[in-house]
């Protein structure tokens, strides 16, 4: 029986491996409902770790040729004292519901997706956005590209979790199928044992510096720009709320995280 169970998941993970996002543009995107731009809390005192963080952002930055936020007193990420990350087991239901959206945006048959729900528990971490996605009969095209292009937080969610080793420049879309075989070859049981949080650091590190990229690229949308330093904004929209989530940004729940900028 498990021999067999290992075959449909090989099927399954096989109708993967040469799907990506669906394209996504700014009339079909899941960021297209936020404001372009919001205005940034000024004045503020910045501490020893926010600095640093910036100082190591801007680098990146500057290394890419993408603009830096020339304002020294605003724009950064909460100081590494006030803030308390998800819980590792938030974060694995997290990764697991968002696994099932973007499965269910691919065409996955109801009886697969069933299983999943059924091997995972989905129903239960589902937020009411999501439910009303998941077990619509027949949900709309942008909520199936919302969900699909949830697979760019999901690769957030596992580095997150230390499945993946880092984050790479935001400048083209995640392997699919690599993320998906991560959680299935595992199984619930063990995806959730092995999985370590990173550190506080290392996650503020990471939101400092897509907070910088996104605010490139909103800024040269506004200004009917391409991305600056080659920047795929969407991928970089997408880390940026799961990003967020993860450092409990204004306190906001999954359905409701922005992305200020």
């Amino acid at each position: 029986m498990k021999y067999l169970r290992i075959i449909i998941l090989m099927g399954f993970l096989s109708s993967l491996f040469g799907c990506g996002q669906k394209s996504k543009n700014p009339e079909n995107s899941s960021d297209a409902i936020n404001p372009p731009m919001t205005k940034p809390v000024e004045n503020i005192s910045a501490t020893i770790d926010q600095k640093e963080r910036r100082s190591n952002s801007e680098k990146i930055c500057k290394s890419n040729e993408i603009p830096i936020y020339k304002n020294p007193n605003s724009l950064f990420v909460e100081p590494e004292k006030n803030v308390k990350l998800r819980a590792k087991d938030e974060v694995v239901d997290r990764a697991l519901a968002l696994l099932y959206l973007g499965l269910k945006s691919e065409g996955l048959e109801q009886v697969h997706l069933d299983k999943m729900d059924k091997d995972f528990g989905i129903s239960s971490k589902l937020t009411p956005t999501e439910k009303a996605y998941a077990f619509s009969e027949n949900p709309t095209e942008q909520q199936k590209t919302n969900a699909n292009w949830r697979y760019e937080s999901l690769h957030v969610l596992l580095w997150s979790l230390g499945y993946i080793d880092e984050l790479v420049y935001p400048n083209q879309m995640c392997h699919v199928a690599d993320d998906v075989k991560i959680i299935y070859q595992l199984g619930a049981d063990k995806f959730r044992e092995q999985s370590k949080l990173r550190s506080k650091k290392e996650i503020l590190d990471q939101a400092d510096l897509i907070l910088r990229f996104d605010w490139a690229c909103v800024s040269a949308r506004v200004k009917n720009e391409n991305a600056p330093g080659g920047l795929n904004s969407s991928v970089v929209y997408e880390r940026h709320y799961a990003l967020n989530w993860l450092i409990k940004f204004r306190e906001q729940d999954w359905d409701h995280v922005t992305t200020d900028t």
